[in-house]
């Protein structure tokens, strides 16, 4: 019997490799990215850009309060908007649902950073009626209004901005794939 392993050798196609198929996407040779990944990286990059004005809360002087409560506000809007889309379309509640009840969290908390106390919250006026359109274009107008108080925001406050404008610019993504 021999003492020493037989030797393995990599199998080589006379070939060579295998051809690779041109992505419709880039127009290389590739794999073309999943939708979750698109989502993940456009939910990414709403969260850091609106961080890139980030600085120590001991150099910001302007006050972020009343545009934390204006954010609050928006958000309200935007979860009457849903329900009144979802009054006009009940098929849209299954979708539709999370970002309400998102929103709503939003606006507590928003009100809360901002100093306001629950008793003195107005409620949104409903609007007469609203699709999915509507509601995707208030979601991605509530990512931009949260983008824009980064800068005035607080150290502590711009965690809780940064979670509001990427939830909203991740809904509009995925509402923007859907048929409207």
């Amino acid at each position: 019997m021999n003492d020493r392993e037989p030797s393995v050798s990599p199998r080589v196609s006379p070939t060579g490799p295998p051809p690779v198929t041109p992505s419709p996407v880039t127009g290389r040779g590739g794999v073309r990215p999943t939708r979750r990944q698109v989502l993940v990286t456009v939910a990414a990059v709403a969260a850091v850009v609106p961080l890139a004005g980030c600085s120590s809360a001991t150099t910001r002087t302007e006050d972020a309060s009343d545009a934390l409560l204006a954010l609050a506000d928006a958000a309200r809007s935007d979860a009457a908007l849903i329900v009144a889309a979802v009054t006009g379309d009940p098929s849209l509640a299954g979708r539709l649902e999370p970002l309400r009840a998102a929103r709503m969290e939003h606006a507590a908390a928003l009100d809360q950073a901002g100093g306001r106390t629950p008793g003195q919250i107005a409620a949104p006026a409903t609007p007469p009626s609203g699709d999915l359109a509507a509601v995707r274009d208030a979601v991605a107008g509530s990512a931009r209004s949260a983008g824009e108080v980064v800068p005035r925001a607080s150290a502590l406050q711009v965690g809780l901005v940064a979670e509001v404008a990427a939830c909203c610019a991740t809904y509009a993504a995925v509402l923007s794939g859907a048929p409207a």
